[in-house]
């Protein structure tokens, strides 16, 4: 066991940031004192291999790593079912997650929008109420004619959506983005109005939540920086090469983390060097084939947000045109 034993606790030395003491995380996994960590450290005190399994699950560790087995197989982990309360769980998840990369001095996230992301959902608007409502659609412990404004989201779902965006909050952010990032919302709010789950009032609200949300965006991409913060760099690359599929990549110094969606608010939590090297790899190829719209990029980015602005008051005439209709 001493070369498996060292070779985790020389991995887990690796992810963790300068600052932080290896001996005192691992005592806290494991319950003991600081002093009977370090008794396994040195190797005083044999270190059980339920204790290794505990550290490893902990780290985010594949056992395949540490016996030397087909490093082409590792250790995948999802998040929760899809259930209103999966929703709720989800969101908790995701910010506990994101807060480990606090720990860190720079942590960047490259993602691949396929949708507007969900981390820009803004505290208390309609247009946040209408996108869980949109999560609990897909869920069928859920009455499917129930109408938007009879839609009360538990307040632990508000607040795990609030934790959850204010979590990326110390994050540098690439995005990349194409011409049917916008879409699924706007298809959203006017299958919700034509199916008379909204009105013609909050359908028309919702496109100026929609509006003010990409503004944001754009705004972002002008001045390269996040919630005007100097801290906090954003970058926004517009992508006609690949299909954009919402994968997140998070990386510091010490550690990568990749998720990738397979339901609408669920994902595979990925954390295998070898995978998240080569996904790394494969964003910035995709920087490389893209053209970068925030920052000088004036001419490229007023194309582009002008094309979702008209896309939006495109929807706003639909739903007025399709409100006027009457048949006698």
């Amino acid at each position: 066991m001493n070369i498996e034993r060292d070779k985790l606790f020389e991995i887990i030395q690796g992810k963790l940031p300068k600052n932080i003491s290896f001996i005192d995380e691992a005592a806290d996994v494991l319950d003991i004192s600081y002093d009977a960590m370090y008794r396994r450290l040195n190797g005083k005190t044999t270190l059980s291999f339920t204790e290794a399994i505990q550290l490893a699950k902990r780290f985010k560790i594949s056992i395949n790593s540490l016996y030397s087995l087909d490093e082409d197989i590792f250790v995948l982990k999802r998040t929760n079912e899809n259930t209103l309360q999966g929703t709720t769980q989800f969101f908790e998840q995701a910010s506990n997650s994101i807060k480990i990369f606090a720990q860190f001095k720079r942590t960047e996230l490259m993602y691949a929008a396929k949708d507007v992301p969900v981390y820009y959902l803004q505290e208390n608007s309609l247009f946040t109420r209408f996108k869980l409502y949109v999560f609990s659609q897909g869920y069928k412990e859920n009455d499917l004619s129930i109408k938007f404004k009879d839609f009360n989201p538990p307040i632990s779902l508000i607040n795990a959506a609030t934790e959850y965006q204010n979590s990326y909050k110390n994050i540098h952010i690439t995005e990349l983005w194409n011409d049917a990032t916008i879409n699924s919302n706007l298809y959203q709010i006017y299958y919700f109005f034509e199916s008379k789950l909204l009105d013609k009032e909050e359908a028309l609200e919702l496109c100026s939540g929609l509006m003010k949300t990409i503004k944001i965006i754009e705004k972002q991409a002008i001045e390269e920086i996040c919630d005007g913060s100097e801290n906090k760099e954003y970058k926004l690359y517009f992508n006609q090469f690949t299909t954009l599929n919402n994968s997140s990549l998070f990386k510091t110094e010490k550690i990568k983390i990749l998720l990738i969606p397979y339901t609408q608010l669920s994902y595979i939590k990925i954390d295998d060097k070898k995978s998240c090297e080569e996904s790394d790899l494969f964003f910035e190829r995709q920087k490389q084939l893209s053209k970068k719209i925030s920052g000088e990029g004036e001419i490229d980015r007023n194309l582009f947000f002008n094309s979702m602005y008209e896309k939006i008051d495109q929807l706003k005439q639909q739903i007025e045109v399709k409100s006027k209709i009457t048949f006698l």
